[in-house]
């Protein structure tokens, strides 16, 4: 089912999956002006998104649009009557939740709302507390069905960690659902670093004919040139001196699976022209080796450095990148996804407070602006290192502006400086910044240290849970 709906509407279906987030949107439809004010003012202060209409006439167009969480209806309206526009609603509109205003005569009619759908019913006159408990309950049953949808399309598409819905993300789904049907094509993913272009591969792979084989990742960036042959070709015993006994490369071990190759650009010529070779006639050597290993492994690539300016350079073979610019996406930089940043905060808040058993519920308004106000120049990796920060120090089940650190980057000079360090009220920032990675660890060791080497005793002096500590011991190799 949910296939199918993906190839027919799949940029509807990635515009409906995450609704959890933003603000909740309640349209009240009722002929008395004086019932939409007083209803209006007290939802307007609980942070809600309020509309009001005084007929389903008016109000039918909008709610077409804008798809509100809730709607509080008026059993006695003028023109179509409640009734009759709720069983329109229920049937352009499944999941919508409604709740029914009703006079005391109109008793029987509310209990029929409730059989043609209706969450439930209030009388006049309204009682404030009552109402809100049945608000409380119509959102809560609306978000626990929408992150349900979200999760089982989620899964079926196997997007893994890639979150949002804004257009430009939308594009990208739509070319990883594509082009994982083909199990041969060779992919090339170009994006900013830190836009998730390692997700994106293995998406394409798990979604694929392949996706039961392996799925091989290596960083050319992160290996020497000197052993990045090896690496990826493997090599026979002998063929240099620390070489004792035979190895398989990475490549070798991608056999009929996904070889992903990321930042593609810094590999040097020599492994250019071997890479050539392979993408050319499926075949390969180790080095030192003499026999033609046969591959069967669809090749996916990636970069943040404009390749075509590489060749330009005479620093990337112009051959190679035509073979691996088959079929070519680019990943919006965070700054051009603004719609996706409190989304993608959100996600990484459960995220973390899972992780270290935290229970922070909100992002304060606030905390919101701050966020969407920020450059973002480290993109989905950086905003998922300020929630990770401020998770781990946060005790309270709110993030405020004062517990969310950003680094403000000169990407001329590549330098940092962080602000609005509180990880406890005593602490004072120094007027040239810090760095909060480095802080964090100043901090375990010195509690490793107070505590003796006893881990428990050093979670406990932090505030940390012995799980959290384990975790940011294993994260900075303190332990």
């Amino acid at each position: 089912m949910f296939k199918s709906c993906a190839k027919l509407n799949f940029a509807c279906i990635i515009l409906n999956l995450v609704k959890v987030w933003r603000m909740v949107s309640i349209h009240i439809i009722d002929d008395d002006s004086e019932i939409r004010e007083v209803l209006r003012e007290l939802f307007e202060s609980d942070d809600y998104e309020i509309s009001t209409f005084n007929s389903a006439e008016d109000a039918h167009p909008y709610i077409l649009r804008e798809n509100p969480d809730l709607i509080l209806l008026d059993i006695g309206l003028p023109g179509m009557d409640g009734l009759t526009y709720l069983e329109k609603l229920k049937n352009e509109f499944e999941d919508v939740e409604v709740i029914m205003i009703t006079g005391q005569a109109d008793l029987r009619s509310a209990i029929r709302a409730i059989k043609l759908g209706a969450m439930d019913y209030i009388r006049k006159p309204i009682d404030p507390d009552e109402l809100k408990i049945q608000v409380n309950q119509a959102i809560d049953r609306r978000k626990k069905r929408e992150q349900l949808n979200y999760l089982q399309i989620k899964s079926h598409l196997q997007f893994g960690d890639i979150v949002g819905t804004s257009e430009p993300m939308q594009k990208v789904y739509q070319f990883i659902y594509q082009v994982a049907e083909s199990s041969k094509t060779t992919v090339l993913v170009r994006g900013e670093t830190g836009t998730g272009k390692g997700l994106v591969a293995r998406s394409i792979h798990y979604q694929s004919p392949r996706a039961k084989n392996p799925f091989i990742e290596v960083n050319c960036s992160a290996i020497q040139p000197s052993l990045l042959e090896s690496e990826l070709f493997g090599h026979e015993a002998g063929a240099f001196t620390d070489a004792k006994n035979r190895k398989k490369g990475l490549l070798e071990l991608a056999h009929d699976g996904t070889f992903f190759l990321d930042e593609v650009g810094d590999m040097n010529l020599a492994s250019q022209s071997k890479l050539l070779k392979v993408l050319e006639e499926k075949t390969f050597r180790r080095v030192g080796g003499t026999k033609e290993i046969k591959i069967d492994a669809r090749i996916i690539s990636a970069s943040s450095r404009d390749l075509l300016q590489l060749v330009e350079e005479k620093k990337f073979r112009a051959d190679l990148y035509y073979r691996l610019n088959v079929a070519s996406v680019r990943l919006p930089a965070l700054r051009e996804r603004d719609d996706d940043i409190l989304i993608l905060a959100n996600y990484f808040l459960d995220v973390f407070n899972k992780e270290f058993k935290r229970n922070i519920k909100s992002i304060s308004p606030d905390a919101q602006k701050m966020l969407t106000r920020h450059a973002w120049v480290g993109n989905v990796r950086e905003i998922r290192n300020v929630i990770e920060r401020a998770a781990l120090f946060k005790q309270s089940d709110v993030l405020s502006p004062q517990t969310i650190s950003l680094q403000h980057i000169n990407p001329n000079e590549g330098a940092s400086v962080t602000i609005d360090v509180d990880v406890n009220q005593g602490y004072q920032l120094p007027e040239e910044g810090i760095s909060l990675e480095e802080f964090e660890q100043y901090l375990l060791k010195q509690a490793l240290e107070r505590s003796g080497g006893n881990k428990t005793k050093a979670a406990a002096l932090l505030g940390l849970s012995r799980e959290t500590m384990k975790y940011r011991l294993k994260k900075f190799k303190l332990c």
